[in-house]
């Protein structure tokens, strides 16, 4: 039984408010705890809007920005003031502890205040990082295969704490109303409110003031709408920039930098939609109910940030490079480009007048351009619902197999049923032109013999793990005898790898695999043994379940497509098999 519960977000406004329905789902588990939230001083304001949280603890790193003023201008300063605060929050005695934050320096922290219970990132006593929990460990996977992940970080954060978020949307408390909104927004009704958030904390993921200022037009003159732009003070001279190439500025009004954080939230409960970045912002209109036109570009990915709750709509440009991936500097950003203003205010347009999202006319297949809903499943989990119906390539039914696999083993820890696997076919077969989907079960055909050479390789790996188990124990152990069947172990887990980065679309099987032996430490060889040899049966495990699934989903997509006759590629002879 937890009782005092300490959990480190410590990155941005919108990763926090991303935490709430794990929050939510720790208070329903421990009813009588205390939850503290740890946060850096950039993002302090936010704590207040977090519901469910009764302490905070703040980290004030605003303090050592190096500038004339400093009498001290030494690492020593620092030191010493973190020395200071680790110490009172390891005095606090936190029986379970939920890191949240991905940085090397969190998860010293967390070993040093050395908390029984961790959940999330944190260190051994080697300084090693460790992530312990399987949904972190997938956490710590996706961000190299993105192209196969479905999962909002919502539902990676709350499956590393076993909670359960199905059905559940982002939330916040409403601040309590203040009298300078109407000093900085008058009231005038009969008029849609739309504002645009067109900062964001990477230049190279903001769409362009040009195309921001040409919605606006479009807005004012064709929807009577007034226009109001959001952001930070350092956003202000994009709001600026904005306006200037705007023809109807007196319908527009400049709020960047002259908000509190309370106060964005409740004019953000004001506006009937949201144009946006991917940003916090973004997050903190979603969970105040207001509708989002979400644009989602370079290393944004909505599939990862997109608002936890159903009926928003998200752009993002549908070329080969994107998202980019992380550590990728775009020097040509061609993705701003593909989403215009037109698309947005057709968009938008549809549903002031249906209140439902309607693909705008203007874009078609050929239009480089992906169209989200956000939704809830069959199953009551947080989706993307495609709007354009393009044709099912071999990723699109490998990212959707992915999802089922994960969820399947990560939570639930079962095969998936019928049920399951019949409702993602039926969601493939809608939102997809599925009529080639012989061409796709031709070329599964080569991913499944790759599937096998891994699994022959970990069960070669079983075994020899199995004999350093036996090896090792009791009084006849003999470290030279079990000394070759470790080398081998480590060929064996090399050819594996190269079996991964040579199949971008197995290859996040091998890296699940490959964390999970990260994780595995300690001095005992017999342990450590007993410990790898699960790393292979669940790769093995794995392997197979993938097959199967990708196999139950062909079957059952091509019976639904006239004139197809199925040749049971798992059963197709492969040379040299």
């Amino acid at each position: 039984m937890s009782e005092n519960i300490l959990i480190l977000s410590m990155t941005r406004m919108g990763d926090m408010i991303q935490t709430t329905p794990l929050i939510k789902g720790l208070r329903a588990k421990y009813p009588d705890s205390k939850i503290t939230l740890l946060v850096t001083s950039d993002f302090a304001s936010a704590v207040p809007l977090i519901p469910n949280v009764d302490d905070s603890i703040v980290l004030d790193f605003k303090q050592f920005i190096v500038n004339k003023d400093w009498e001290d201008q030494s690492w020593i300063k620092v030191f010493r003031y973190l020395e200071g605060a680790l110490k009172d929050i390891k005095s606090r005695n936190y029986d379970l502890l939920v890191n949240l934050s991905h940085s090397k320096f969190s998860a010293l922290m967390v070993g040093y205040l050395g908390v029984n219970n961790v959940i999330g990132f944190h260190c051994n006593e080697f300084g090693d990082r460790m992530t312990g929990h399987p949904w972190m460990q997938y956490f710590g996977v996706e961000v190299f295969n993105r192209i196969y992940n479905e999962f909002n970080l919502v539902e990676i954060f709350s499956g590393s704490a076993e909670v359960d978020v199905k059905s559940r949307s982002i939330e916040v408390i409403r601040p309590h109303s203040q009298l300078s909104l109407d000093i900085l927004l008058p009231e005038n009704d009969g008029d849609v409110l739309i504002g645009f958030q067109a900062g964001s904390s990477l230049e190279g993921r903001r769409w362009s003031a040009q195309s921001f200022a040409n919605l606006a037009d479009m807005l004012i003159e064709k929807s009577n709408a007034r226009i109001v732009i959001f952001g930070v003070e350092s956003e202000s001279k994009v709001a600026e920039e904005v306006i200037s190439c705007t023809k109807n500025k007196d319908r527009i009004s400049n709020l960047a930098g002259k908000t509190s954080l309370s106060e964005l939230a409740l004019l953000l409960e004001k506006c009937d939609y949201l144009v946006t970045n991917d940003t916090g912002t973004m997050h903190l209109a979603a969970a105040m109910g207001t509708k989002i036109v979400g644009l989602f570009f370079a290393h944004a990915h909505p599939y990862e940030t997109a608002p936890f709750s159903p009926g928003h709509i998200i752009f993002q440009a549908g070329i080969s490079c994107a998202p980019c991936s992380y550590g990728v500097h775009c020097n040509n950003i061609v993705c701003v480009d593909k989403v215009r203003p037109q698309h947005l205010f057709s968009a938008i347009e549809n549903h002031i007048k249906t209140q439902s999202w309607v693909l705008p006319e203007m874009i078609d297949q050929g239009s480089e351009v992906n169209v989200f809903e956000t939704d809830f499943d069959f199953d009551m989990n947080f989706r993307l619902r495609p709007l354009i119906k393009y044709e099912l390539e071999m990723n699109d039914l490998l990212r959707s197999t992915y999802t089922l696999l994960w969820r399947s083993i990560l939570t639930e820890k079962k095969d998936p049923n019928r049920y399951l696997i019949n409702g993602l076919c039926e969601n493939l077969s809608q939102e997809y032109d599925c009529s080639d989907i012989e061409m796709i079960d031709e070329q599964l055909v080569r991913k499944y013999q790759i599937l096998e050479d891994i699994s022959k390789r970990a069960h070669a790996g079983q075994k020899l793990c199995g004999k350093i188990i036996n090896g090792s124990s009791g009084r006849k152990g003999n470290t030279r005898k079990i000394g070759p069947f470790g080398e081998a172990i480590t060929e064996l887990d090399k050819e594996i790898e190269v079996l991964g980065l040579s199949n971008p679309e197995i290859k996040p099987l091998v890296d699940m695999f490959n964390k999970r032996k990260e994780n595995v430490e300690g001095d005992n060889i017999s342990l450590l043994a007993i410990e790898t040899r699960k790393c292979y049966l669940d790769l093995i495990n794995e392997c197979e379940m993938f097959r199967k699934i990708l196999k139950s989903c062909v079957e059952q997509l091509s019976e639904l497509q006239p004139d197809y006759i199925s040749h049971s590629s798992i059963n197709v002879a492969v040379p040299g098999r």
